[in-house]
C-alpha cells in the first residue's frame, strides 16, 4: 500500500503505480519474513522501501525506484512505464 494511503489520503493513480514498483520488487525477490504489521506500516510512511536484489537489471531497478517515491506527484504516469 502507498504511503499516501497509509496516511489516510485517498487511492490515486500514483498509488497504482506505487503498487505496481511493489510487484515488479516482489517478482524478483525471495519471500520476505518480515511481518506485515503496524510498524511496517510506520516504516514505509518514514521511506523504507524494500532491498533490490543484487542481480536485477538496472533498468528494471530504476523502474521500481521511481514507482516507489514518497510524493505522489513525482511518481511516472502508467503510459511511460
Amino acid at each position: 500500500m502507498a504511503p499516501e494511503v497509509l496516511r489516510g489520503k485517498p487511492y490515486t493513480k500514483a498509488a497504482d503505480i506505487y503498487s505496481f514498483g511493489i510487484i515488479m520488487w516482489e517478482f524478483t525477490s525471495a519471500f520476505n519474513n518480515r511481518p506485515h504489521d503496524f510498524d511496517l506500516s510506520l516504516d514505509i510512511c518514514k521511506g523504507l522501501r524494500p532491498k533490490i536484489v543484487e542481480d536485477t537489471l538496472p533498468v528494471y531497478a530504476r523502474l521500481m525506484k521511481r514507482c516507489w517515491d514518497s510524493d505522489p506527484n513525482k511518481t511516472d504516469e502508467l503510459v511511460e512505464i
